[in-house]
């Protein structure tokens, strides 16, 4: 088809196909691209495209991920980290947890506060300077990181001391973040697959990576034998999500039941793995520390400004992360069914 002969209604044709085979954040990524693209050509000496197409164009923006992290699931990250010598990144999992920073924001922190038992470190995307009270959880891990971090740069030899927070064990420097998110992932499959008393941390790691192979050839399987049709409806889609995460839940209780007799130096925590809306194999991420952090204010009573002023979300988008899991917390719900029995007595129902 020539460019020419493109138009809005072959923009929206292809955003909806891509919805239907890829999802639509895929879609829209497509339709940006190709938009992009397309205003190029228009400045183009050799394509002289016409206007783009794209422009004035409304496209339904997909929900952005909302995932919390459990206390268990997080002790048991932390603890995967510590016992491969990674504690930096059990470091990097706290300032998620107690500060709800971003992890790009958290790599580069540095501690900028001269007052103690305050954290102030500046944000990559605002430039803001955020100066909170620090958490004695938080303070007392930041602590044993500071001495980690001069016992680092003694045994390195290093001129000079790093200024982050989170510094990388092996070269005393921050970490990059591809080479974090590597170790995030090795660490997440031991604290999935847990570490036997009798094996070295290493040996645990190859254990770890063994296990989840198999479990990704059993989930290719599983997806094949309950698979959702392109343009299923939201019930057709809910059935086979919950079928796929009552396999995987299955799965996990026979691999577990190979380990009857084991001891544990870490438990197993396949709850850090999950099937997500789209029915795909998901995983508790790194960046879920932050939409955590929101959770945890929102359920100690903080109201949303003052997660905001912590945090460094906007107004909306905590809005939305408290919206998505408000209605799961069940003693909140109470406390409002409670709240309004009092209220409709006191506006003159009896009985």
């Amino acid at each position: 088809m020539p460019p020419a002969a493109i138009g809005k209604p072959e923009f929206r044709a292809l955003h909806e196909y891509m919805v239907r085979q890829r999802g639509a954040h895929m879609a829209r990524a497509v339709v940006a691209a190709l938009s992009a693209a397309w205003t190029w050509g228009t400045e183009s000496t050799h394509w002289r495209l016409p206007p783009n197409p794209r422009l004035d164009m409304e496209f339904e923006t997909p929900p952005g991920r909302i995932v919390q992290v459990s206390m268990p699931e997080f002790m048991a990250l932390v603890a995967a980290a510590d016992t491969i010598g990674r504690m930096s990144i059990g470091d990097c999992f706290y300032l998620g947890l107690f500060t709800g920073q971003r992890q790009t924001d958290r790599l580069r922190m540095k501690d900028e506060s001269d007052v103690d038992g305050r954290h102030a470190f500046r944000q990559s995307k605002t430039g803001q300077l955020v100066d909170i009270k620090e958490a004695p959880q938080l303070a007392k891990r930041l602590d044993q990181a500071r001495a980690r971090v001069a016992a680092t740069t003694l045994r390195l030899g290093l001129k000079q001391r790093p200024e982050e927070i989170v510094v990388n064990e092996e070269t005393g420097t921050r970490y990059a973040e591809k080479t974090y998110g590597n170790h995030v992932i090795a660490v997440r499959w031991l604290a999935i697959f847990g570490l036997p008393e009798s094996m070295h941390p290493s040996e645990g790691i190859e254990r770890a990576e063994a296990a989840a192979s198999e479990l990704r050839g059993v989930w290719t399987a599983l997806t094949e034998k309950c698979a959702l049709p392109s343009g299923s409806t939201p019930e057709v889609r809910s059935a086979v999500v919950g079928s796929r995460s009552l396999a995987l839940r299955e799965w996990f209780e026979k691999f577990n039941a190979r380990q009857d007799n084991v001891g544990w130096r870490l438990k197993p925590c396949p709850s850090l793995t999950f099937v997500n809306d789209r029915g795909d194999l998901d995983f508790k991420h790194d960046q879920d520390l932050r939409d955590t952090c929101v959770m945890l204010l929102d359920r100690a009573g903080c109201d949303l400004l003052t997660i905001c002023d912590i945090t460094g979300h906007s107004y909306s988008s905590a809005q939305t992360i408290v919206k998505h899991y408000r209605a799961r917390n069940a003693l909140r719900a109470d406390l409002g069914i409670d709240r309004l029995v009092l209220q409709v007595r006191k506006e003159g129902m009896t009985g």
